[in-house]
């Protein structure tokens, strides 16, 4: 792994050096349990290049959703995707339909009568239910993480009513992800995002370090009151557990990891529509 990694640098300094461009393929699995509504996979492969990024999602349903979720969802494809160009410009696209649109116009159609947008969102913190004890446990044996040596943390938040245990692994450095990580902001400050939202992208960074994951807009002077160590190197796989303190059964699980990630020579058909593609109206 050291000599490939080595490799690996290596070939991306000779890249730059002499003006060759390339682009970062990184693929990511995330998931989300939760009782009654089932197990949702989904696997994510990024395209990244200079002010360029192309997204891919596939999602499995294991189990079948009901009610009000099952029709949220019923509405998105096995494989999607989200192109940013050089220029700004966003489109969305089915693989599957062989279809693309404007992000502007799917904006649109997802906005009700009163102006206020249709989105999912997960949090597993409250802003009101306060944290009252944060723990974080170091283990010393290195674990091998889709061929990765990787050193596991276990970060625990105590808020009145809930427990949310979450389990990371970090490698001590990995360069690829950091050039991801400064591709991708790039191209969040391109399209105009805001500082929470590109500072909550970060690659590498982990969960318990996320705000928006834990509902919390004060967690770092909560990490400095309780002396929190911050986690040394790139995080590369989280899993996080919500439980209620009446039993010891999780109540919802959700986590995300790198599975692989890897430097390529530029491909300008990575961030274009096929011309087989439709455009939607």
């Amino acid at each position: 792994m050291t000599k490939i990694f080595f490799i690996l640098i290596i070939t991306i300094t000779h890249s730059m050096v002499f003006g060759q461009e390339i682009q970062i393929k990184m693929k990511t699995k995330s998931y989300f349990d939760a009782p009654f509504v089932g197990k949702v996979d989904m696997y994510q492969t990024t395209f990244l290049a200079k002010k360029q990024k192309n997204t891919q999602n596939t999602i499995g349903i294991q189990k079948k959703i009901f009610g009000f979720i099952a029709n949220l969802i019923s509405d998105i494809s096995d494989t999607t995707g989200h192109l940013i160009m050089t220029d700004g410009k966003q489109w969305e696209y089915n693989s599957d339909k062989k279809e693309y649109w404007s992000l502007e116009q799917s904006d649109d159609e997802k906005t009700d009568e009163d102006g206020e947008s249709k989105k999912i969102s997960f949090t597993i913190g409250d802003e009101e239910n306060d944290i009252i004890s944060v723990s974080r446990v170091g283990y010393d044996k290195l674990e091998s993480i889709h061929g990765f040596k990787a050193k596991k943390y276990t970060t625990t938040f105590e808020t009145i009513e809930s427990k949310i245990e979450i389990d990371e692994w970090a490698v001590k450095e990995l360069s690829l992800l950091l050039l991801a990580d400064s591709l991708n902001k790039e191209i969040l400050l391109i399209i105009g995002s805001p500082d929470s939202v590109v500072s909550a992208s970060t690659y590498g960074a982990g969960l318990s370090n996320n705000e928006m994951v834990l509902g919390s807009s004060k967690l770092d002077s909560i990490m400095l009151a309780y002396d929190i160590v911050p986690i040394e190197g790139e995080i590369i796989k989280g899993d996080v557990r919500l439980r209620g303190k009446k039993n010891d059964e999780s109540d919802a699980t959700f986590g995300t990891e790198i599975i692989e990630i890897y430097a390529q020579n530029y491909n300008a058909k990575r961030f274009s529509i096929g011309l087989d593609y439709l455009l939607k109206d």
